[in-house]
């Protein structure tokens, strides 16, 4: 963990060194030097300042490092153009595009900048309803109506607003049962107890189940999941349980290694590999990373975790070479399908780009 906020740090210091080089105006200096200590400030203020104070200091942190991003990536537009230019004049002596001044560059840069963060943080406000049906042989009753959360990441930022928004889906579909595929909380969840009351009073009739994502580790395992249980969740870590009509499993997230914090075994192929096949087999993993012997050991995978790349462009191009999916419903083979989240919240910066949080209701009926 040392090693990651190191990292990240000098990664982080680079991009405002970068924006200060771009700014060249020491006035911008006392903002620059304020927003790459913010993430500090945040971490500091989660765990000794009161909630609405670290709420107001992560805020600030997590808009100002989006702000940020979409400030280098119209720097990096405009210093590609300036590039194209200097070349189409070199090498054929002409210059058939405007080169626009230093006061215009940094005026585009920043309105860019400020109109691209304030949509991608309206974004975050509107979620995603999808509704799935599923058939199966397998279901002895005539369906069951099934509601899918993931990545909601509870802490100094996300908070109520979130679970009001999980609470109007509920009322308006009545699922019978509630999943969350990991990274429920993102903090200090020691002075949370209203959002574990307000998710507890959610209660489907046939139960609430949860796995673990990766940041629930990063703040401490057994807060979150003291955190978890008290929201009325079954957590599954490394488990398979039957509920008469169907099968439930769902393993820890394999950062778990990272802090020798496992429960059971996180390699779904060792958790499903005896199940039966005569019943419906739902799977909860954070990831969507499988090993490709489970494929037609269970019939319905749900996860999370990649909030659609955040940014399109990412989500389109990236993550699905790093996952089994970007996000949405997929065919993996015999019998066996996933269905990946983009989250309701945001890990980083609340701000998405064509990326937007869901939330998934997915009828399992009797075929």
């Amino acid at each position: 963990m040392s090693w990651f906020i190191l990292t990240f740090l000098g990664i982080y210091f680079l991009m405002n060194l970068y924006v200060f080089l771009k700014l060249k105006r020491p006035i911008f200096l006392p903002i620059i030097l304020l927003g790459y200590l913010s993430p500090l400030l945040m971490r500091y203020a989660d765990a000794n300042l009161s909630p609405k104070l670290s709420y107001f200091a992560g805020l600030f942190a997590l808009l100002y490092m989006g702000f940020l991003v979409y400030l280098i990536f119209s720097f990096l537009l405009f210093d590609l153009y300036a590039l194209f230019v200097k070349f189409s004049h070199r090498v054929f002596g002409i210059n058939p595009l405007p080169k626009p001044s230093r006061k215009t560059t940094l005026a585009i840069a920043l309105i860019l900048s400020f109109s691209l963060s304030a949509y991608s943080y309206y974004e975050t406000l509107n979620p995603v309803v999808y509704h799935f049906k599923f058939e199966t042989q397998k279901l002895p009753l005539e369906r069951v109506r099934i509601m899918h959360i993931s990545d909601v990441h509870l802490g100094p930022v996300m908070g109520m607003d979130k679970i009001e928004l999980i609470k109007g889906v509920y009322e308006t579909y009545k699922p019978d049962i509630l999943v969350s595929t990991g990274d429920l909380v993102d903090g200090n969840m020691k002075r949370k107890d209203g959002l574990a009351l307000a998710l507890a009073h959610i209660n489907p009739s046939m139960g609430k189940f949860a796995v673990l994502g990766n940041h629930e580790y990063y703040r401490g395992v057994d807060q979150a999941v003291e955190f978890t249980q008290s929201a009325g969740f079954k957590l599954l870590r490394g488990e398979v349980i039957d509920l008469g009509f169907m099968l439930l499993a769902g393993v820890d997230d394999d950062d778990c290694r990272f802090f020798n914090a496992c429960v059971g075994p996180i390699n779904e192929y060792d958790l499903i590999k005896n199940a039966t096949r005569d019943k419906f087999v739902l799977f909860l993993k954070h990831k969507p990373r499988l090993d490709k012997r489970a494929v037609g050991m269970f019939d319905l995978m749900l996860s999370g975790h990649t909030h659609g790349g955040v940014y399109y462009p990412v989500g389109k191009f990236i993550i699905p070479k790093l996952f089994e999916a970007n996000a949405g419903w997929v065919y993996l083979g015999k019998g066996s399908h996933l269905f990946v989240s983009k989250g309701v919240g945001t890990g980083g910066p609340p701000m998405r780009l064509f990326a937007p949080p869901d939330m998934a209701i997915i009828d399992i009926v009797k075929k």
